[in-house]
């Protein structure tokens, strides 16, 4: 029953998904991390994946990066964000449809992170974030600009 769902949905015809709205992405994109004192700049790239219902980050700075997927879910109406970093995994969701404001909470391993990514322009968009973590809690800004192409 649940494979015949499943291709009477991949029957049906296609809309334009939410994600089409975060095309400007891909490309490579110059960020700067920022919580307090500390200042990181890292560089990010993105692609589409999955025949394109899936975008993929891939961010790297001195020492490390990590990997993010993103894809909007019609059917429970909001964005799912799985992000690999390090060996560890943490899957971010936010309701709604808007790809120019997407407000997330961490539901995996734990709801210790809310990130905000708006964008700013097509060629500028920023991440703030709340992490609680060790009793404390760090706020933060990402600010990312597009490459020249």
């Amino acid at each position: 029953m649940i494979l015949a769902t499943l291709v009477l949905a991949a029957a049906l015809p296609a809309t334009a998904a939410p994600s089409a709205g975060l095309h400007y992405l891909v490309g490579t994109w110059s960020c700067t991390y920022r919580a307090g004192a500390v200042r990181l700049p890292y560089g990010s790239t993105y692609a589409y994946e999955r025949d394109g219902h899936t975008l993929r980050q891939i961010a790297s700075w001195a020492g490390g990066g990590d990997e993010e997927l993103l894809a909007h879910d019609a059917r429970q109406g909001g964005w799912t964000a799985v992000v690999l970093d390090q060996g560890s995994a943490t899957i971010l969701r936010s309701k709604g449809s808007d790809p120019n404001h997407i407000a997330y909470r961490s539901v995996y391993p734990d709801a210790s992170i809310a990130e905000t990514f708006d964008r700013i322009s097509a060629t500028e968009y920023q991440l703030h974030a709340t992490v609680r973590s060790g009793g404390k809690t760090i706020t933060s800004v990402d600010t990312c600009l597009r490459d020249a192409r």
